[in-house]
C-alpha cells in the first residue's frame, strides 16, 4: 500500500513477508495445491475462473483469481465450521494465515481460513497488461460481485457451508463493510479494520492528523526540512544532489520527489514510528542538519516496508507490466481506483501552519497525476461512490458491521467512529477507537490492553453473529 492513496494493510504484511512460494507463476497460470490434509477440498491455494464483468450477461470472458482455504484449524464436522473469509487488497495477497488476529480466532471457534485476491493486483489479472482501456472493470462493484462468486463456488463445490465472517483492513476494510452491506445474505457479519468508508478527493485532513500526531517541536523539524528541499530542488546540481541524498535519483518530476519526501513521514506516523521519526529529526534540526536527518530515518522508514522511494512515487505507476507489482502494492491500479472511485488525495492542508507537506502537494496536481497515467480528466466522482456505500450503510436494514480504528490513524477520519456524526444513525453498526493504536494494528500480533479489548468485542460479536 503506499503510504498515500493506497493503504498498506501493515498487518498482513502482504508486501513484505508474503511467502515467496506463491510468486514462482505468471499471471493467469493455474497455482500447483498444496495438500495438507488428505482431503484437498478443505486445504488448497488454486485460481478460480472468475467472470470479467458481473454486469453483462453476454460477456464470457473470464480471468483466474488466486484463493486460499487453510482448514488446520475447521473443527468437524467441516462442512458446517465457520469460514473467516479474509479480504485481500491493494497487493500480492499473502494468503489466508497472514493476520494473527484471525489464526488466533479461527483456533478459538474452529474456523476455516480463506482468503481471495482482488482482481487486478498480485497474480489475478484479466489482462497481459494494465493499459487505461483494459482498467474498465476494476471497480468496487466488480470486486464485491468477486466475493460473492467466489463464495457461492467454495460453499458448492468444497462443502464449506458454515456461516461466513468477512475480515478486512484498510482499504478491503472497506470492501468487509460494503460486501455485507450488498449481500447480507451470504456473510453473517464483517469486521472493518482502519476502514475509510467514506470516498473524500481533497484530504487535507491527513496532513493535518500527521501534524497534529508529530508534535510542535517535530512538525518544525519537518517544515524546516521541507523549506530547504524545495530552494534545493530550485537548482539543477542541488536537485540532483538531494534527490541522490533521498535515494531518489531516478525519480523525474519534482513535485513526484515532494510526495515521496511527505510519505516518509506519513508511514511514520500512520504505523506508530512517530517517536523514531521525530526524535531523529529534532536532533538533526539540532546540529543542523534536519535535510539529512530526515533523509536518513525516512529510507530507514521505507526499508522496514520493503519499498523504495521509486516504487513509492507516481512515476511508478507509469508500468504498464502486472510483473512489476508483484510482491507489493499494485500502484498503478490503486491510482486508478482513486482516479475514478475514491480520491484520498492526501493535499497539504490549507493552513500552511498546520500542513507536513510541500504546498505544491495539491489536488491539481493529483488531477494531473491522473491525466497522466490514464488521460483521466475529468474530477473524481466521490459523491456517486458515496451514494452507493457509505451513506447506504445507515439504513436500519444494515446490522453486524463492526468497525474498528487506531487513535492515531489518519485514515480514522473516514472511517465510522465516535468522533462522526453519523455514528449514531444505524444502531446496527458498532465501531470501536483504540486509543495509541496505528493503521490496522487489531489485525496484528502487537498486544495491549486497548487491542485487546477491541479484539475481544469482536469475538463476542461474532459468536452472537454465529447463534443467530
Amino acid at each position: 500500500m503506499i503510504f498515500r492513496s493506497i493503504l498498506i494493510f501493515l498487518s498482513m504484511v502482504q508486501a513484505v513477508q508474503a511467502d515467496p512460494r506463491f510468486f514462482r507463476i505468471k499471471p493467469n497460470e493455474s497455482l500447483v495445491l498444496r495438500e495438507s490434509t488428505s482431503d484437498p477440498r478443505f486445504n488448497r491455494e488454486d485460481t478460480y475462473l472468475q467472470k470479467i464483468d458481473h454486469f453483462n450477461a453476454s460477456d464470457r470472458r473470464t480471468f483466474r483469481q488466486r484463493y486460499f482455504i487453510d482448514s488446520s484449524y475447521a473443527r468437524s464436522p467441516v462442512e458446517s465450521a465457520p469460514v473467516l473469509f479474509t479480504i485481500c487488497g491493494e497487493s500480492t495477497c499473502a494468503g489466508a494465515t497472514a493476520s494473527e488476529m484471525v489464526n488466533r480466532l479461527a483456533k478459538k471457534i474452529g474456523a476455516h481460513r480463506v482468503a481471495l485476491e482482488h482482481r487486478y493486483y498480485g497474480y489475478s489479472q484479466p489482462f497481459k497488461t494494465l493499459e487505461s482501456s483494459n482498467l474498465i472493470f476494476l471497480s468496487t462493484a466488480q470486486a464485491i460481485e468477486d466475493l460473492a462468486s467466489f463464495q457461492l463456488h467454495a460453499m458448492n463445490n468444497f462443502g464449506l457451508r458454515g456461516k461466513w465472517i468477512a475480515v478486512g483492513g484498510s482499504y478491503p476494510g472497506s470492501l468487509s463493510a460494503f460486501y455485507r452491506l450488498k449481500h447480507p445474505e451470504l456473510v453473517a457479519g464483517s469486521l472493518a479494520s482502519s476502514a475509510p468508508v467514506i470516498a473524500h478527493a481533497d484530504f487535507d485532513e491527513y496532513d493535518h492528523h500527521v501534524a497534529r500526531v508529530a508534535g510542535p517541536v517535530c512538525l518544525n523539524a519537518i517544515q524546516t526540512a521541507i523549506v530547504e528541499i524545495e530552494k534545493k530542488l530550485s537548482n539543477r546540481s542541488d536537485a540532483k544532489a538531494v534527490k541522490r541524498q533521498f535515494n531518489s535519483e531516478l525519480i523525474q518530476d519534482d513535485n513526484d520527489f515532494l510526495y515521496v519526501v511527505a510519505d516518509m513521514a506519513s508511514v511514520a506516523i500512520q504505523y506508530g514510528f512517530q517517536n523514531q521519526f521525530c526524535d531523529a529529526l529534532v536532533e538533526g534540526m539540532a546540529k543542523g542538519k534536519v535535510v539529512d536527518a530526515y533523509a536518513k530515518v525516512g529510507i530507514e522508514m521505507f526499508s522496514r516496508f520493503g519499498i523504495s522511494p521509486i516504487q513509492d512515487s507516481f512515476q511508478s505507476a507509469e508500468s504498464t507490466d502486472p510483473n512489476d507489482y508483484l510482491g507489493w502494492a499494485g500502484m498503478r491500479s490503486w491510482m486508478y481506483q482513486s482516479c475514478t472511485e475514491y480520491g484520498y488525495f492526501q493535499v497539504a492542508h490549507s493552513n500552511p501552519a498546520q500542513a507536513a507537506r510541500s504546498s505544491r502537494i495539491s489536488l491539481s496536481y493529483h488531477q494531473n497525476v491522473c491525466k497522466r497515467l490514464f488521460g483521466i480528466n475529468q474530477p473524481v466522482d466521490v459523491n456517486r461512490t458515496n451514494a452507493m456505500y457509505y451513506r447506504q450503510l445507515f439504513s436500519p436494514t444494515v446490522r453486524n458491521i463492526y468497525f474498528t480504528n487506531g487513535e492515531n490513524d489518519p485514515w480514522s477520519l473516514l472511517s465510522i467512529t465516535q468522533q462522526n456524526p453519523d455514528s449514531s444513525r444505524n444502531p446496527g453498526l458498532s465501531f470501536f477507537s483504540i486509543p495509541g493504536a496505528a493503521h490496522c494494528e487489531d489485525l496484528g500480533s502487537r498486544m495491549s490492553t486497548e487491542l485487546d479489548h477491541a479484539r475481544t468485542f469482536f469475538e463476542t460479536l461474532v459468536s452472537r453473529w454465529l447463534s443467530e
